[in-house]
């Protein structure tokens, strides 16, 4: 799964297999192969059924989201919670999703996690001690992981807190690891003045071209430009944080600024893009 090996099976012996034990260990493997595949099934369907309860909770739909999770099985923490967003580049999607999947700690409680897209995660978990800890544990475990927790909130104002963690996220530094605290709103800065339709329209119009770079590629173009402002267009530390190689670095961002026809090395036009987005976080 994603060239990835997920079982396997070993035969030896001094003498040659006859017939019969050939087809025995053929019967063996395809019922090992079976097996996983089944398994692989229900992983998806528990992500699907996950990632729909989430995206209900995340949009404000709290009542509808609890009757929805008692038909598909999905727990729903009561009381106080915690939204988190974890991300890493594409290509360790898969990784932070099964340590998040996979952590003891959030297998305990009742927590609903699900893929948003590849590289980035939500999750909603009971406020309890050492809520924080643990997901700054899951950073540590992959590469280049760095996030963003709300305070304590009630599940009917997780779309207001949801929007703070995502403002949060894409405005913070790189920095690998790193989870940060989305607290009120108004110590977002200048950017809280910058939240209306029409802001928001032209910063979709001016990314349009980095989404359709994106689309279909296995490199995460948006992401490369985001280290490379945050680091100021330093190489060295725009590469190191995206874990790639400087000459990479720069096939990728000269592939940017084909796509956008902006100078990048003008401060005017990195500041724009920088607004752009922090205004446009789901590029």
């Amino acid at each position: 799964m994603a060239g990835r090996i997920r079982g396997f099976i070993a035969i030896g012996r001094a003498n040659p297999l006859d017939a019969i034990e050939r087809s025995l260990v053929d019967t063996a493997t395809y019922l090992l192969a079976e097996d996983l595949h089944r398994s692989d099934e229900l992983r998806r369907a528990a992500r699907n059924n996950r990632s729909a309860v989430l995206h209900l909770l995340l949009g404000g739909h709290a009542e509808v989201a609890r009757s929805t999770s008692e038909i598909l099985r999905v727990p729903i923490p009561d009381g106080p919670v915690r939204a988190a967003l974890l991300g890493v580049p594409r290509r360790y999607a898969l990784e932070l999703l099964e340590a998040a999947e996979e952590d003891q700690a959030l297998r305990r409680i009742e927590t609903v996690i699900a893929e948003l897209r590849p590289g980035r995660i939500g999750i909603v978990l009971p406020t309890a001690e050492g809520d924080v800890r643990t997901l700054e544990a899951i950073l540590r475990r992959v590469p280049h992981g760095r996030g963003a927790v709300t305070d304590p909130v009630e599940v009917t104002d997780l779309p207001a807190a949801w929007r703070r963690v995502r403002g949060v996220f894409e405005a913070a530094s790189d920095q690998p690891g790193k989870l940060y605290m989305a607290r009120d709103v108004s110590e977002a800065g200048l950017l809280r003045h910058l939240t209306g339709p029409d802001a928001r329209a032209w910063a979709q119009a001016a990314l349009a071209p980095l989404t359709a770079l994106d689309k279909g590629s296995k490199v995460d173009f948006a992401q490369t430009l985001r280290a490379f402002l945050a680091h100021n267009g330093q190489a060295d530390a725009s590469a190191g944080s995206l874990g790639i190689h400087r000459h990479t670095l720069r096939y990728r961002m000269t592939r940017i600024a084909d796509a956008l026809g902006r100078d990048l090395d003008d401060p005017t036009v990195r500041a724009e893009l920088w607004f752009a987005l922090q205004l446009y976080p789901d590029e």
